[in-house]
């Protein structure tokens, strides 16, 4: 069952450490080896994009790259004419309902106990299909839990997936899934850019092997030399075992 097909996985995550308990819906895997954490090989520098230009006439949101990049999702939830995933799931892990709602993207989570209250579960939503991109999203996390989070993961199959994402106590964090288990591209790092309980935009430019990230305008870490195969691009809401958090999202811009 591949990343971009429903139903929509709902899986247990350790997000602080190498290990992981990949399960679905419908069936758990095996637990995965404990590996140590590796830490990024040193790379070039590489400069992103800089240009910013006006609001393309097909776009009412703000470009972020330059013109030669295409516009392929520009949603600002005004209804759900792009098909986003309303439904309403209860597995094993998580139960939640996602729904457009009063102009945003809405997702009631609530995960549950499966593990002894030491790991979190994980869902995701479909966003596109690309390879080489650059996205920009609005995502705000209303929890009383520090470890509810939000992200992107992109070059997505049914086996592995990069995924960058915000936790609710102001740090982000790099990842990749592979082989079973999770390993940190970029450790989990503290910024004041993050404005706890409020909107937050991420922008997220990947070509090649390079990856850039930005939060909220400001560009916070790049990582170069990775590769998967995969070209999904979904977004991602995560809690630990016994959390609640409703999450939404907004201003969605994909270009290629």
């Amino acid at each position: 069952m591949g990343l971009m097909k429903k139903p929509h996985r709902s899986i247990p995550v350790l997000m602080l450490a190498a290990l992981a308990l990949l399960a679905v819906s419908c069936g758990a895997e095996e637990p995965a080896v404990e590996t140590p954490e590796v830490m990024p090989t040193a790379l070039p520098t590489l400069a992103p994009t800089t240009e910013t230009p006006e609001p393309d006439a097909t776009c009412d949101l703000p470009l972020r790259v330059g013109e030669d990049w295409e516009v392929v999702l520009c949603e600002t939830f005004d209804d759900n004419s792009d098909g986003w995933q309303e439904e309403t799931q209860d597995n094993p892990y998580s139960a939640y309902t996602s729904a457009v709602a009063g102009g945003k993207f809405v997702v009631d989570y609530r995960a549950k106990s499966f593990a002894g209250f030491t790991q979190s579960a994980l869902t995701w939503f479909d966003v596109a299909q690309e390879k080489n991109f650059v996205m920009s999203v609005m995502g705000r996390i209303e929890s009383a839990f520090a470890e509810s989070s939000w992200g992107v993961a992109f070059r997505g199959d049914a086996d592995s997936f990069f995924l960058f994402s915000l936790q609710n106590d102001g740090t982000y964090i790099f990842e990749i899934y592979e082989d079973n288990r999770w390993l940190p591209l970029i450790t989990r790092k503290q910024t004041n850019l993050i404005n706890a309980g409020e909107d937050n935009t991420v922008r997220i430019e990947a070509v090649g092997s390079d990856f850039y990230f930005s939060i909220n305008g400001e560009m916070v870490n790049q990582f170069s030399g990775a590769a998967l195969p995969g070209d999904n691009i979904q977004l991602v809401v995560s809690a630990k075992e016994g959390a609640r958090a409703v999450f939404t999202f907004d201003d969605v811009v994909v270009q290629k």
